[in-house]
């Protein structure tokens, strides 16, 4: 039989990496980048950065004649640019389909 200690200790430990990964999620979605940092994370020149934020197509704040950028919100602005695939269309107009036959 196992020691119930033994048991105890590995799920703590279990415990413990996953609060770390929490944690370090938590902090890379904070992280704020500047112009030169986005350019680079989106292989884009900086004038492209500029143009976007002129135009107000990419998320940003401003501070002291300074621009800053939240990672995740830049994450999340290059998903939302995804096309959906011919499968997911699919997908989705059966899924429609069927719940429309189901009312």
């Amino acid at each position: 039989m196992e020691n119930p200690f033994e048991i105890i200790m590995q799920r703590l430990d279990r415990i413990e990496i996953l609060i770390n990964e929490i944690k370090k999620d938590s902090k890379e979605e904070n992280e704020l980048l500047n112009i030169e940092e986005v350019a680079k994370f989106l292989k884009i020149s900086k004038s492209t950065v500029y143009g976007y934020k002129n135009k107000n197509f990419i998320p940003f704040m401003k501070k002291d004649k300074k621009l800053f950028f939240y990672k995740s919100e830049i994450e999340q602005w290059i998903i939302k640019g995804r096309n959906t695939t011919k499968n997911e269309l699919e997908i989705r107009s059966n899924e429609y389909l069927f719940e429309s036959q189901n009312r």
